[in-house]
């Protein structure tokens, strides 16, 4: 419900009210404080530039934090400016709203958002540092793995580079070594056809060389023929001699009778058979060792497998090792752990960035707080209704210059009353400062566990970076000579294959891990400022929270005087209504408590006397008294203690222990309508 202004009386009814009417001229003052049918066209424009400056300043306050473009900055910006002017310009509900932001910051929302605040700096400040340093180590452990790794695979390396060398020799010449081995094929060739040829005896009618069960045998048998043979062909020619000689003597002497008498030696071929003396000799005697065949059998499969289509591959095995917390330790080990930060990282910022959509959302809660505040204001005359302001002195000087019952000074039972200009500060308001402290002292202590918890990893990691450096060396020297002489064949297949091994190598690394060694970083003073300043903000807002919620309503009443002068009526009555039934209301009280809490104040009040610690308070007022100002009641059996004040008031008769018939005469004033127009 907007109130709208009304016309004033003469006597301003507010403090500020009275210090502008005298500082201000009467135009301003009229503009400020008078009806709102005065200077409409300059409230209008007003109103309009005050609700422009306001959208500004909510705007940025709001979206300061929310990632957008330029273009749909400037849009959404100039729609929430406009919407603003036009709140301001008609509003009275709106400007009002907008002021009592500024004491609404300093009170429990300002808190909130400061607390946040706090929670935006931890992240940026600890929290990212812990993060950072963290990480700066675990990226130190994964560059000294990734050094090990290094240096294991240079001394692996070393090992076997010797044979993938020999190996590669091997490779390169395998053509080579395909013509060596066809050159050794064939010339073998002739000694395989020598051995395992059928010629040198007549085969027909041999049998025995294909009944043979080994080489060995049957080289035997073939041997024993071609010997055979050999004698048998000796034999042959020598009769074929003795033949062709017959014949020539024949031809030459032509005498009948007496070439035959003549040539009659040419017919001893008998003798050519003497010849067969040599059969048992190839048959005891011949020259064939006895392990030639299976000599002959091995150098002959050797010879086939050498003379096979000679290839050779160079083939690595690759054995898939574990990995060591999710990373392949083959690979690059540091690269898979920035990647797994950075997948950490993403998640760290949609953190933050929630944290800067709450201070937006706290902001606006600012806003709405206040919002509502005058919504209550102009519905509830209860909210907020509890202070003696100006116009209620006016009214109770007013009464008591017309002789009727009056209530200042207030009595003692009746301080719910607060005096908005006292800095003291009341009861009713002193459980949201404690509120308050304790929020700001719990944020505190975590505040100070994380920066202890920082400050601890800083050290630790700081030691880890100052007493790890170390140098690495690795030394290797290895020479191999591998002599073979001759000029054989198989010298020759030697030096090609074993001669690979004749290798010379050096190796000499010196390395170190200072690239490795972490580099953690300590907070900077401007990291602990944004943290404690804000915490000392509010421990500040704590103390000042109070007088902030007495501004709020001196602004409220200043759009809306009309509602606050019936808000004041109200409170004055009611408080009237309050005086007049004071006698009876404390009597049914204290009748009422002591029956309730007798026996328990008894026993405790008898506990804390043999202790010798003894407490006193009024009954009526609550407050503790002092001893010497403590008035304990007469009667026997009554415990009762009231202060000197709330005794006098009473008129000097307890009656908690008085029955209803002999109490004091009642209270009944007649006045009862106190609503006073101006």
């Amino acid at each position: 419900m907007e109130c709208l202004g009304e016309t004033r009386c003469k006597t301003p009814h507010s403090i500020l009210e009275q210090v502008c009417k005298r500082i201000l001229p009467s135009g301003v003052h009229r503009f400020l404080f008078g009806p709102q049918s005065e200077f409409p066209v300059i409230r209008r424009l007003t109103g309009a530039v005050f609700g422009a400056l306001s959208g500004v300043g909510l705007f940025f306050g709001l979206m300061h934090n929310i990632a957008m473009t330029a273009v749909q900055h400037v849009v959404v910006g100039c729609v929430f400016v406009g919407l603003c002017s036009l709140g301001g310009m008609f509003s009275s509900l709106f400007r009002c709203s907008v002021l009592l932001m500024f004491p609404t910051m300093i009170g429990s929302q300002g808190r909130t958002f400061l607390m946040v605040f706090v929670l935006h700096g931890l992240y940026h400040g600890p929290i990212a540092n812990i993060q950072h340093n963290v990480q700066d180590v675990a990226s130190s452990m994964g560059c000294n793995i990734d050094l090990q790794i290094t240096h294991s695979k240079v001394m692996w390396r070393m090992l076997t580079e010797p044979y993938v060398q020999v190996v590669q020799e091997i490779v390169n010449d395998s053509e080579e070594f395909q013509k060596v081995s066809q050159n050794v094929s064939k010339k073998f060739q002739k000694i395989r056809d020598e051995v395992m040829g059928r010629y040198g005896y007549d085969s027909l009618g041999k049998e025995s060389d294909h009944t043979a069960n080994s080489t060995q045998e049957e080289y035997v048998a073939k041997t024993r023929a071609r010997c055979d043979y050999v004698v048998q062909q000796g034999i042959s020619r020598c009769q074929d001699w003795f033949s062709t000689k017959w014949k020539e003597c024949m031809n030459t002497i032509q005498a009948p009778l007496i070439n035959n008498f003549l040539c009659i030696p040419m017919q001893f071929h008998f003798l050519c058979d003497i010849m067969r003396v040599m059969t048992s000799w190839c048959t005891e005697k011949i020259p064939v060792e006895g392990n030639f065949g299976q000599t002959f059998d091995k150098l002959n499969d050797s010879i086939n497998r050498l003379a096979e289509h000679f290839t050779t591959n160079v083939v690595l095995k690759n054995l898939e090792q574990q990995s060591v917390f999710g990373v392949n330790v083959l690979q690059n080990f540091s690269k898979e752990l920035n990647r797994v930060f950075q997948e950490k990282t993403v998640i760290a910022e949609k953190i933050a960035g929630v944290i800067n959509f709450l201070l937006s959302f706290t902001f606006i809660t600012v806003f709405t707080s206040a919002f509502g505040y005058v919504r209550q204001f102009c519905r509830d005359i209860h909210f907020d209704n509890v202070y003696i302001t100006t116009y209620f002195r006016q009214i109770d000087a007013r009464r008591i210059r017309a002789g009727k019952r009056h209530l200042l000074p207030l009595k003692k039972a009746e301080q719910s009353l607060i005096n908005p200009w006292s800095l003291f500060i009341h009861p009713s308001e002193l459980m949201p400062v404690i509120v308050g402290f304790l929020q700001v002292a719990s944020l505190a202590l975590f505040v100070c566990v994380l920066l202890a918890v920082d400050g601890i990893l800083y050290s630790i990691f700081d030691l880890i970076r100052r007493h790890t450096f170390t140098t690495y060396s690795v030394t290797s020297v290895q020479h191999a000579d591998i002599v073979i002489g001759g000029d054989s064949m198989l010298a020759r297949l030697l030096r090609k294959t074993i001669g690979a091994f004749n290798t010379s190598s050096n190796l000499d690394v010196q390395s170190s891990n200072l690239h490795c060694l972490p580099q953690p970083h300590a907070l900077s003073q401007s990291n602990y400022l944004w943290i404690f300043l804000p915490l000392l903000l509010m421990c500040l807002m704590c103390c000042l929270q109070v007088y902030t919620n007495r501004l709020r309503r001196v602004i409220t009443t200043f759009y809306f005087p009309k509602r606050e002068k019936k808000r004041i009526l109200f409170l004055y009555n009611l408080q009237i209504q309050k005086r007049i039934s004071f006698i009876n209301r404390q009597r049914h009280r204290l009748k009422n408590q002591k029956q309730t809490f007798k026996t328990v104040l008894s026993v405790l009040l008898a506990l804390l006397r043999r202790v010798g610690c003894r407490l006193h308070w009024c009954w009526v007022c609550d407050r503790f008294v002092k001893q010497k100002q403590a008035v304990q009641c007469s009667s026997v059996g009554c415990t009762v203690i009231y202060c000197q004040q709330c005794w006098t008031d009473l008129g000097n008769i307890c009656y908690a222990c008085f029955s209803h018939n002999r109490c004091g005469p009642q209270d009944n004033g007649s006045d009862s309508d106190v609503y006073y127009g101006c």
